[in-house]
């Protein structure tokens, strides 16, 4: 059971600032994770399905990982208190592994792949060391409930800008880099987030320096881990709210996942910029890094270091695509002639092409890069407006009832997307704002819902285990995340997708829209059932706070 010291729990504004900029922090890297299916087969050069597997594998280690570092975190006593010390020494380390699991190193297929799951591994433990202790924090900053709520406020309009800069923006500012250094696609990509993790180590920084833990057991618990654990999973309350937090983020993580798919592969149409020419030699550079440099019938020399050719003089960037002509004189990419990992050969073609979108978004003419990073950008900004315009619905409607209407109605804006026009731009973006305005701001209330489950638990246990509560948070998130990158994944695999290939039929590009419009509303269903059963609303809260308060004052007087 919890105590308050005599501190003023009126939280300040730098305070509860410096609290959600560890969740921009945070968001940095996890908006890449969100979009990690199309770096690792667009850019780092994995298979789909082989992306997909690696991920979900070391998703699900983490989680485990996760319930220690939870229950670690509950039994550390320091000068800096249980959680913010976690911060502190964790935060170089985070930021270093970020940086390099979005590295393309220059390996072949099977030395990507190990690659990509030692540094992918690496970088989801840091991330649990950092962020776990992070949720948590939130429960021990103050016990007034408008104070928490007004802090996980906070939390969530940082988490948004950095997931706006990650998500929404990190293919864009690749893109302005190769454009700007000449760079290949996957070196721009990595100095863009060498500076997120600057950013990252800065912001991470200020939330241990100018946050502090206040709320402290009255006496400290013994309990096992098992105990710990035994009574989480008594607890229904906490079943119902993760359920629905992991629901809730296949519903939105699957969306925003798929979203960069739908831009680039439905909605944009191929336009060759230099037709197929044969490969009649390939040699290497003469740099440490021997890369491949092919030899075209038509006299260019090309290496797929660089990230734009010349033609009639200009840079222009571009997309590469080897293919096979096969007996029939028809060209097929050399992945769906010789599988994955097929490397060119001489006699394959080389064609350049770039993806173009049709028509005016806003009054604007746009790339897909630019139509992706508006769509996610005025997404992100609604997700801060509705947060700031949620509190008095949720007052008057309560966080339970709240959340289902706001499945209810973003799901049917969700299906909307099936039948609207692909050169009906602008639409499209509105849909989506008013998609991420209703469903947004969930994330304020699930952070609030944890904080009253762990007042919950305390009332009926007299032990509070905050941070295996919020452990389980995260925990939830995680696996949400992982569903929500591998299914749509496992969908494109299935329908025999392949990244960057000139010749995608219009039966793969009406594939790659469902799975935007469809996977993501199991997530709406399975949150709307879980919701129905969770049973902790104003009422109970209130009930709860008083007997936390009279069981402070019994524990005083004892």
């Amino acid at each position: 059971m919890g105590i308050i010291d005599q501190n003023n729990h009126k939280l300040s504004v730098l305070e509860k600032c410096a609290y959600g900029a560890g969740d921009l922090a945070c968001n940095l890297f996890w908006g890449i994770v969100c979009i990690a299916g199309m770096f690792y087969s667009d850019i780092f050069g994995l298979d789909p399905t082989e992306a997909a597997t690696m991920m979900m594998i070391i998703s699900y280690l983490d989680i485990v990982i996760d319930i220690f570092i939870g229950s670690a975190a509950d039994r550390c006593n320091t000068k800096y208190g249980k959680f913010r010390p976690w911060i502190l020494y964790g935060l170089v380390p985070f930021c270093v592994a970020g940086v390099f699991a979005f590295k393309t190193p220059d390996f072949a297929i099977g030395g990507k792949l190990v690659y990509a799951y030692i540094t992918f591994f690496l970088f989801r433990i840091l991330y649990a060391v950092v962020n776990v202790p992070y949720g948590a924090l939130l429960g021990v900053l103050s016990e007034d409930t408008e104070e928490r709520d007004s802090v996980s406020a906070y939390r969530n309009i940082g988490a948004q800008i950095g997931f706006w800069l990650s998500f929404a923006m990190v293919m864009k500012f690749a893109q302005f880099m190769k454009e700007a250094t000449g760079a290949s696609t996957s070196n721009a990509f990595f100095y863009v987030v060498l500076i997120y993790g600057v950013v990252a180590l800065i912001l991470l920084f200020c939330t241990f320096n100018f946050t502090r833990e206040r709320v402290k057991p009255v006496k400290e618990e013994n309990n096992s881990l098992k105990e710990d654990l035994g009574d989480l999973g008594k607890n229904r309350q906490w079943w119902c709210l993760s359920v629905a937090v992991l629901a809730m983020i296949i519903f939105t993580a699957c969306h925003n996942s798929t979203a960069a798919y739908y831009a680039k592969y439905f909605l944009a149409d191929i336009e060759v910029v230099e037709q197929g020419s044969k490969i009649v030699e390939i040699s290497e550079t003469n740099d440490n890094k021997k890369t491949p440099i092919y030899i075209l019938e038509n006299g260019r020399h090309d290496t797929s270091s660089v990230g734009v050719i010349k033609i009639a003089g200009e840079d222009v960037a571009i997309e590469r695509c080897f293919e096979v002509v096969g007996a029939d004189g028809k060209s097929v990419n050399i992945k769906a002639s010789r599988g994955d990992g097929a490397e060119p050969q001489i006699g394959d073609n080389l064609s350049f092409f770039k993806y173009n979108i049709k028509g005016t978004c806003l009054g604007m003419q746009v790339d897909w890069e630019l139509f992706y990073a508006l769509f996610a950008s005025m997404g992100t900004l609604f997700t801060i407006l509705g947060t700031m315009l949620i509190k008095p619905i949720v007052s008057k409607f309560g966080k339970k009832n709240t959340w289902i209407g706001c499945f209810l109605l973003s799901s049917l804006i969700s299906i909307l997307f099936m039948v609207i026009p692909k050169d009906s731009l602008s639409v499209i973006i509105i849909l989506n704002c008013l998609f991420t305005l209703i469903i947004g701001p969930t994330g304020f209330i699930m952070y609030s819902m944890y904080a009253d489950v762990a007042d919950d638990a305390e009332v009926k246990t007299g032990r509070r285990a905050t941070g295996l509560i919020y452990t389980s948070a995260t925990m939830a998130q995680k696996l949400g995340y992982t569903i929500a990158n591998s299914l749509p994944l496992y969908g494109l695999g299935m329908v025999g997708f392949i990244a960057n290939d000139v010749n995608i039929t219009g039966d793969i590009k009406d594939s790659v829209k469902t799975i935007f419009v469809l996977i993501p509303l199991i997530g709406a269903v399975i949150g709307i059932v879980a919701l129905i059963f969770y049973t902790i609303d104003q009422k109970k809260i209130e009930e709860n706070t008083k007997a936390l308060a009279q069981m402070r004052e019994k524990s005083v007087a004892e």
